[in-house]
């Protein structure tokens, strides 16, 4: 409704032009402003040394027993509900909606992240300048879901904080939407100076408009599939900053299991988690094409093609994690 045609000038910026999951939007705002006449891209930003370069780690972690049922539970609950148009596209209705999203936070929830986490922070310990974005759920939104029917963004961030800050004795701090923009402008004073603050624990308020240039280290237990929360969370940490030579980015890569017993399984048997694998490695390409050292990535990005039999010239239904 606000694309209206009464302006005879008009501009368009964004670093995340097009519309996650929904295509005709996107195609509207391209028929309203036009063609792109400008881009400036992030390897652009870091060549020219607007940014800083960075160095990308996929961590791979697997579902455990019970969150591979509930994955596999809800999959064939979509499959079941699932229609299709005439050109055998996929209709997403508003209960398939709710089930993709509701299995896109089993894999946000994966326990199996805190248990690597807390190994990687074991070099971490006596460091600063980290940010830790926990996956983020938005239960409220949907009628007829009870928020138990998730892993919520609150217990996750808990459990985290917890585990840093009692278990290994670091000064660590939440960045959520409970604190006060006057709490907040603190927190960002004390995690720069670097000494009562070692780390902030966030979710998505730190996607956009929030700017903490000496964030040099961040770990990234949300599995999002969605590019314009992972370039927005990759975009804070690449700002310059004095002293900061290159930033570090721990991603969590969740597999359903291990990729062992994926290449014992038949194509079929595969099946209901290629959706899950392709996003996976479509965002660790994203992250590392202009990465110091991307052939950690393509390492891991070969092994998981084998193993799981992935073909991305196939369509699959994307994961939801809004």
């Amino acid at each position: 409704t606000m694309l209206t045609d009464d302006y005879d000038f008009r501009l368009a910026l964004s670093a995340t032009f097009e519309r996650y999951g929904d295509e005709e939007g996107t195609e509207e705002i391209k028929a309203y402003f036009g063609k792109e006449c400008i881009k400036y891209t992030l390897e652009d930003a870091i060549e020219n040394k607007k940014l800083t370069e960075y160095k990308y780690f996929p961590i791979e972690v697997t579902l455990d027993d019970e969150e591979l049922q509930e994955y596999v539970s809800i999959s064939r609950e979509i499959n079941k509900n699932m229609t299709f148009d005439r050109n055998r596209k996929p209709v997403i209705n508003e209960y398939v909606k709710m089930l993709l999203i509701k299995r896109a936070r089993v894999i946000a929830a994966a326990k199996s992240k805190i248990t690597k986490l807390e190994e990687l922070l074991q070099d971490y310990k006596h460091d600063n300048q980290m940010l830790v974005y926990c996956g983020a759920a938005s239960v409220k939104d949907y009628e007829g879901v009870k928020e138990d029917d998730f892993i919520s963004d609150k217990r996750q961030i808990d459990i985290v904080s917890e585990m840093m800050g009692y278990k290994l004795g670091m000064k660590v701090s939440k960045y959520t939407s409970e604190e006060t923009a006057e709490e907040r402008k603190k927190l960002k004073k004390y995690f720069s100076e670097g000494e009562r603050m070692q780390a902030l624990i966030a979710i998505r308020c730190l996607d956009e408009g929030v700017n903490i240039p000496s964030v040099k280290t961040a770990f990234i237990l949300a599995s999002s599939s969605n590019p314009k929360e992972y370039i927005q969370r990759r975009g804070r940490v690449l700002r310059k900053f004095d002293g900061k030579k290159h930033a570090v980015i721990y991603d969590f890569i969740t597999l359903p299991f291990d990729m062992g017993y994926a290449n014992s399984l038949c194509e079929e048997e595969l099946y209901m988690y290629k959706s899950l694998v392709k996003k996976e490695i479509e965002r660790m390409k994203e992250f590392s094409k202009i990465a110091i050292n991307p052939s950690v990535s393509d390492k891991l990005i070969d092994a998981i093609r084998e193993n799981f039999k992935v073909d991305e010239s196939e369509g699959e239904l994307d994961e939801y994690d809004n």
